[in-house]
């Protein structure tokens, strides 16, 4: 297993944060020597003279760092895909830098994927810092239940609830530890290296915003999408309209591309 995570001015305490459940977690599974690619997509040179002193505390036998730095930024999927391409694993672990793994995330998902070899991409469950839940598997959008959960106050949320309960797919419960998902979060999956080499990766035409459900469904067409209960992370991002009018932008025009490639779907 490999591990790539794309940063732009990502606090470093919360990268450090990130490294220190990640050597943990793969520690417990019996890993071995983490080997991890940040690309790092500041584009700000002093930012980038920081990391030395990040890592300068870490063992070097259990922890493998490079840094790569791009001379500007070509979007989230396109940094995944540069830091995939320099590895050679056969599991890809695809994180953001503002999640925490729990001790057993990287043991329950690499026996998962031996088990079952036609699991294609495997998603965790997710909490916020609170302890509340995130929901980061989902149904097929609409656009209706995307400006909702993306843009609307909780007031008006509250009236269409069963919309967005189906979308979240907490409308029922799961009845085992692993199941059928649709399209998961980009912020945390494991890939099978295979099926995303062949499905050519993310699609660099996505900046940022709905390349992990374009990966999602690319990578299901071949194989399973599952989210596996057990697996739990703590995800301190979210929420595209309280980052302000470009990640507004983002938002829409990732849409726009999502649905005019895989289907409109208006309300429901």
């Amino acid at each position: 297993m490999a591990v790539s995570v794309v940063l732009f001015h990502t606090p470093l305490e919360q990268l450090r944060a990130l490294i220190d459940t990640l050597i943990v977690a793969s520690d417990k599974a019996g890993v071995g020597r983490v080997e991890l690619v940040c690309v790092d997509h500041s584009t700000d040179i002093g930012y980038a003279e920081q990391y030395p002193a990040l890592l300068a505390g870490y063992d070097k036998d259990s922890l493998a760092v490079r840094l790569l730095q791009p001379r500007c930024n070509e979007g989230y999927g396109a940094g995944h895909n540069r830091a995939v391409a320099t590895l050679n694993s056969r599991i890809h672990l695809i994180l953001n830098p503002d999640v925490e793994l729990s001790p057993d995330s990287v043991r329950l998902a690499l026996e998962a994927f031996h088990s079952q070899q036609d699991i294609a991409l495997l998603a965790p469950i997710g909490f916020n810092p609170m302890g509340d839940p995130e929901y980061l598997a989902k149904a097929y959008p609409s656009v209706a239940v995307l400006g909702l959960r993306a843009l609307a106050p909780k007031a008006v949320k509250s009236f269409f609830d069963k919309a967005l309960a189906r979308y979240e797919m907490r409308d029922r419960e799961p009845d085992s530890t692993l199941r059928a998902i649709t399209l998961a979060s980009g912020c945390c999956v494991w890939v099978r290296r295979s099926i995303f080499d062949q499905v050519g990766g993310f699609d660099e035409s996505f900046f940022l915003y709905f390349e992990d459900y374009d990966l999602s469904l690319k990578m299901g067409a071949v194989g399973k999408v599952m989210e596996h209960r057990a697996i739990e992370i703590v995800h301190h991002g979210g929420q595209a309209s309280r980052k302000g009018l470009s990640h507004v932008r983002w938002f829409v025009l990732g849409a726009l591309k999502f649905f005019k490639r895989w289907g409109w779907k208006w309300l429901g």
